[in-house]
């Protein structure tokens, strides 16, 4: 019998811990978000290294030539789109790159243009978006435009600010409004007011004029009474 009882009192107690794993362990929902938003970045890279290291094993010079050119087109629409995510991406190809610096020339021979191309992205700057779009010779020489994504960036903060703007004057013209409609409203309810006032006078006047001659009829009539007339 104590086997048994000691038994269930272990069980019970693992599964108390079960629980309270489970409940500690459940709310990261914040964390996995910021984790796939990571993903889609990594699988870009991932995927354009796969190509790379796959043409650098085979020796295919042709194909790699078209792989780094992808990476290149991905640069590019990255920018387009969102130049801190090209930022990351770009910086984790460089490390391949560099690390297979010697592999990739071996394969490259003696086609410059594609030597070009591998280390100018090798080289470009990707400590902040600021520095890359500044590096403008060095984006020019491997075929990339970060005009185009400056000029994004500051018409996309011109049009914020334009936004704010907007939103404050129409705060103001709110504001103004509503401010016009209270002194209206005030200004009709001391109109309302002063014109009940003197209606209330008038009234008071026409009562008091009635009680005076009231009084006066009813004096007379006293008066005659008492005269016998």
């Amino acid at each position: 019998m104590k086997k048994l009882f000691l038994f269930a009192v272990v069980a019970a107690g693992l599964t108390f811990v079960s629980c309270t794993d489970k409940k500690t362990t459940e709310p990261e929902t914040p964390e996995v978000e910021a984790a796939a938003e990571e993903i889609d970045v990594q699988a870009a890279v991932d995927e354009s290294i796969a190509a790379l290291s796959d043409n650098i094993e085979k020796k295919d010079a042709t194909a790699f030539e078209a792989a780094i050119t992808a990476v290149k087109e991905k640069v590019a629409e990255f920018l387009s789109k969102n130049p801190e995510v090209a930022k990351e991406y770009l910086a984790k190809v460089q490390e391949f790159l560099k690390d297979k610096k010697d592999a990739i020339a071996a394969v490259v021979g003696s086609n410059a243009a594609v030597a070009s191309l591998v280390d100018g992205l090798a080289n470009l700057p990707t400590e902040s978006v600021e520095k890359m779009l500044d590096a403008k010779e060095l984006l020019k020489n491997v075929g990339l435009d970060a005009a185009a994504s400056a000029v994004g960036l500051a018409e996309g903060a011109k049009d914020a600010v334009e936004d704010a703007k907007d939103a404050v004057e129409g705060k103001v013209e709110d504001v103004k409004d509503a401010a016009a409609d209270a002194v209206d409203k005030a200004k009709d309810a001391a109109d309302n007011a002063k014109e009940a006032a003197g209606e209330a006078v008038e009234k008071a006047k026409d009562a008091a004029a009635g009680a005076v001659d009231k009084a006066a009829s009813d004096a007379a009539a006293a008066a005659k009474k008492k005269l016998g007339l």
